[in-house]
């Protein structure tokens, strides 16, 4: 398809019937390729990725390091589940991760894939570590697509909408907005 304008519509209407509704879209642009700060949509067009992969593409789209890193990993092996079979990076990256915090008490770490499993991982900690079930979550916030996370979650649509009662123990109070204040 030559014609840029009609490959657009071809590709947001072939994703319109593939992808499910519960994957929002914050913009209507088909990223093509990104280097550094910058985007291509399959229009040609070019734009600042402001977003940056919602926050978690830190040094840029394609950074050479990254690149480099992920050709030397590929020399190895493309994965295999830690839990199943470790391997000597993931122990080497916790071991970097601990010496950063601050603090003269033992550190340990765990790499999760999402940031709803994070938060899931955070409150079994906090709950371990108090003894208390209760969880406090500000209104308005976003935690994820897994039943905790919806429960966590401040906003009903369309997050919750339909879906019924959310986990037990969840109290939701105002975010602190500074510019509420007269």
């Amino acid at each position: 398809m030559s014609n840029p304008r009609k490959r657009r519509i071809s590709s947001f209407s072939r994703r319109a019937k593939a992808v499910s509704r519960g994957i929002g879209m914050g913009a209507a642009v088909m990223a093509a390729k990104a280097e550094n700060s910058e985007i291509w949509d399959i229009e040609g067009n070019r734009y600042i990725d402001f977003a940056a992969g919602i926050a978690v593409v830190n040094t840029g789209h394609r950074h050479p390091k990254v690149i480099a890193a992920v050709k030397d990993q590929l020399d190895h092996f493309t994965h295999t589940c830690h839990q199943v079979l470790p391997y000597e990076p993931y122990v080497r990256l916790a071991e970097r991760l601990n010496d950063l915090v601050p603090g003269d008490f033992p550190k340990k770490t765990i790499f999760v894939t999402t940031g709803a499993e994070a938060v899931e991982n955070a409150i079994k900690i906090a709950r371990i570590a108090t003894g208390r079930p209760a969880i406090i979550a500000f209104g308005g916030a976003f935690h994820g697509r897994t039943f905790m996370g919806m429960s966590l979650t401040g906003k009903v649509d369309p997050y919750k909408k339909g879906f019924g009662s959310m986990m037990p123990d969840v109290y939701h109070i105002p975010f602190p907005q500074d510019y509420k204040r007269e």
